[in-house]
C-alpha cells in the first residue's frame, strides 16, 4: 500500500508537470481548479507554510497567554478569581461578537488586507496588554484582542483554500492543525524561560512598570507581527479576484505563483484566460449593501428551517459542552498546578494528612497566609494594610502545563488513525464519556502524577471530541451552507468557552466540587446529545444538490 501511495504522489506530479512543460490547455479561459494546476505545487506552497506557522501560533498565544500570567500578575494588579476568569474568557467573547462581520469583510476587501492590517492591529493591542497597570484596562485590551484576531484568521483559513488544488487543500489544513500543537507546546515553554525571573524595572518615576509576565506578554505579540510581515509579501487570492470579475488580476495572480513555483518566466504560464468564478454569486449579486444582506440571508435561510434546524441545534449544543470542558479547565491548569505547588512548599512538614486530596490542598491554600486569591493582613505591622504574596511559579507547573499539550498532540494522531476505524459518533461518544470520568476522578485525586495524568486524558479527549464536531457537519449539511453551519457552531462553542471560564471561579468560590460537577456534566450532555445525531445520509438517500 505504502509503494502503491508513492507510485500514485509521482503519477500525479508527472502529469502535472507535463501539464506545465507541454503547454497543452483547452481553448477557452479557465476555471480556476484548471488555473492552479497548472500554476504548480512547490517553492510559493512552501513559503506560505512558513508564513502560517507565525500566524498560527498567533492564535494560540491569543487565547491561551493569559492562563500562565494570572497567578503573577495578581498582586500587581489586583485580580480577584473573578478577574481571572475574565481575563480567561475575554479573547473568546471579542471572537463571539464579530464572528459574521469578519466574514463579510473578508469578502468585500479582499484575504490579503485583512491579514496584513488585522494581524498588525492585533499585535500591538497584545503588545498594549503589557503596559497594561489596571485590570480593567487589561480586561479591554484582550476583549479587542479578541475582536480584531478573529478577522485575519477567517481570512486566512478562506486563502489556504484558495491558493491550493483540491488535492494539497487537505494537506494544508493538516500542517495547520500541525502548527496549532506545536504552538501549544511553545507557549508554557517561553512561558517557563520568562514568567520565574526576577526583573523589575520602573521608568518615568514609577508610571511604568516592567517585570517578567509584561515581557511574557510582549514577546507573546512576536508572531502577529511576523505574520504581518510574511503576508505583506503574498498575492491577493486568485480566487477572490475571480469571484469579483476581476480576470486580469486573477490571470496575474496565478502567472506569479506559476513563475515562483517553477522559476520559469512568467509570461510561459498555459493557461491565457480565466473565467468568473460564480460559485457566490447569490452571495456577492445586488448593488447595495441591504441587496447583498437580502442575498446572504436568501442563501443560508434553508439552514434555519426543517430538517436543517434540528440537526444545527444538536450539533450546537454539542460543541457548547464540549469548549466548556475543554477551554475551561485547560485555561484554569496553570494556576489550579500553581495553587497545588503553593500548598506543597508551605505544608512540607504537615504530617497529618499524608495524601490530601485536591480539593482540600486548594481549599487549605486558599486559608493560608500565602493565599494566591485573597489578600490578609500583615501581622507584624502597627497599621493593618492588606498585603498580597505573589505565587513563585516552579518549574514543575510549566513542565505539567508541557505534558497537557503533548498528550493532546499523541491524542489527535492517535484519532486520525481511529476515526475511520470506530466511526465519528463512537469515538465522539468515547472521548466525551472518558473525559467526564476523569474530572470526577479529579476531586478524589491525591496524587500529584495522578492529578497530571487525569487532567492531560481529560484535555486530550474533551478537545478530540470537540474538533470532529466539524466533521459531523460535512455529513450533515449541504455544502452551499456548509461554512455557515460551521460559523454558527464555533461561535455557540465560544460561548461555552465564556460561559465556562466566568462559571468556573464563581463555583470554586462557593465549593472546590463545583467547578468540576459543571465540567464533568457539560462532558456526560454532549455524550448523550451525540445519539440524536442523525445518521449520514447514503449516496441514495442525497439530494441531488448535496456535495
Amino acid at each position: 500500500m505504502v509503494f502503491r501511495r508513492f507510485f500514485d504522489i509521482f503519477s500525479m506530479f508527472r502529469y502535472r508537470r507535463l501539464y506545465r512543460e507541454e503547454g497543452k490547455t483547452e481553448d477557452g479561459p479557465a476555471d480556476f481548479e484548471r488555473a492552479i494546476i497548472a500554476a504548480g505545487y512547490g517553492k510559493f506552497h512552501l513559503l506560505l507554510l512558513l508564513a502560517i506557522l507565525p500566524a498560527s501560533f498567533s492564535s494560540i498565544f491569543s487565547s491561551s497567554s493569559m492562563s500562565y500570567v494570572l497567578p503573577s500578575a495578581e498582586c500587581d494588579l489586583h485580580l480577584t478569581m473573578f478577574d481571572k476568569g475574565l481575563l480567561n474568557s475575554m479573547s473568546y467573547a471579542g471572537m463571539i461578537c464579530t464572528s459574521f462581520f469578519w466574514g463579510f469583510m473578508a469578502d468585500t476587501f479582499g484575504r490579503k488586507k485583512l491579514m496584513f492590517y488585522g494581524y498588525l492591529v492585533t499585535g500591538l493591542l497584545s503588545l498594549a496588554t503589557a503596559f497594561s497597570h489596571t485590570s480593567w484596562l487589561l480586561i479591554l485590551f484582550k476583549f479587542l484582542d479578541g475582536v480584531i484576531i478573529s478577522g485575519p484568521f477567517a481570512a486566512l483559513m478562506s486563502y489556504l483554500a484558495e491558493i491550493h488544488d483540491n488535492n494539497h487543500r487537505s494537506r494544508t489544513y493538516m500542517w495547520l492543525g500541525v502548527f496549532f500543537s506545536l504552538g501549544n507546546i511553545s507557549l508554557p515553554c517561553i512561558a517557563w524561560l520568562i514568567i520565574p525571573q526576577k526583573w523589575d524595572w520602573s521608568f518615568m518615576n514609577g508610571t511604568v512598570e516592567i517585570n517578567s509576565w509584561r515581557v511574557f506578554l510582549a514577546i507573546c505579540s512576536l508572531p502577529e507581527f511576523l505574520a504581518c510581515f510574511a503576508f505583506a509579501f503574498f498575492p491577493e487570492s486568485p480566487r477572490f479576484l475571480m469571484l469579483k470579475g476581476r480576470r486580469e488580476e486573477a490571470l496575474e495572480m496565478f502567472k506569479k505563483i506559476y513563475a515562483i513555483n517553477t522559476g520559469k518566466d512568467p509570461e510561459t504560464y498555459p493557461i491565457k484566460d480565466v473565467m468568473e468564478d460564480d460559485d457566490q454569486a447569490i452571495v456577492t449579486t445586488g448593488k447595495t449593501l441591504l441587496d447583498k444582506i437580502d442575498c446572504c440571508w436568501q442563501q443560508i435561510k434553508p439552514l434555519f428551517l426543517p430538517p436543517n434546524i434540528s440537526k444545527l441545534i444538536i450539533i450546537s449544543l454539542i460543541q457548547f459542552g464540549a469548549t466548556i470542558g475543554s477551554n475551561s479547565l485547560r485555561l484554569w491548569m496553570p494556576q489550579l498546578f500553581a495553587m497545588i505547588e503553593a500548598y506543597k512548599s508551605t505544608h512540607i512538614e504537615d504530617s497529618s494528612i499524608s495524601h490530601p486530596s485536591v480539593c482540600y490542598m486548594f481549599e487549605t491554600k486558599d486559608l493560608s497566609a500565602n493565599s494566591t486569591n485573597r489578600f490578609y493582613y500583615n501581622a507584624t505591622s502597627t497599621i493593618s494594610t492588606p498585603t498580597c504574596t505573589t505565587t513563585q511559579l516552579n518549574s514543575t507547573v510549566f513542565v505539567n502545563s508541557i505534558v497537557i499539550a503533548v498528550t493532546g498532540v499523541i491524542g489527535y494522531t492517535l484519532a486520525g488513525t481511529l476515526i475511520n476505524v470506530v466511526g465519528k459518533k463512537k469515538l465522539m461518544a468515547i472521548c466525551f464519556t472518558v473525559a467526564a470520568s476523569c474530572c470526577g476522578s479529579l476531586y478524589w485525586a491525591e496524587d500529584s502524577n495522578g492529578i497530571l495524568g487525569l487532567s492531560s486524558v481529560f484535555v486530550a479527549m474533551s478537545s478530540i471530541g470537540g474538533a470532529t464536531v466539524t466533521n459531523i457537519i460535512v455529513d450533515n449539511f449541504p455544502t452551499y451552507f456548509r461554512t455557515m453551519a460551521v460559523s454558527i457552531t464555533m461561535m455557540i462553542g465560544r460561548i461555552g468557552a465564556v460561559t465556562g471560564n466566568l462559571l468556573f471561579p464563581v463555583l470554586f468560590d462557593m465549593s472546590c466540587l463545583g467547578p468540576f460537577m459543571m465540567i464533568g456534566s457539560a462532558c456526560l450532555f454532549s455524550a448523550f446529545l451525540i445519539i440524536l445525531v442523525p445518521k449520514k445520509p447514503s449516496n441514495k438517500e442525497k439530494p441531488k444538490n448535496l456535495a
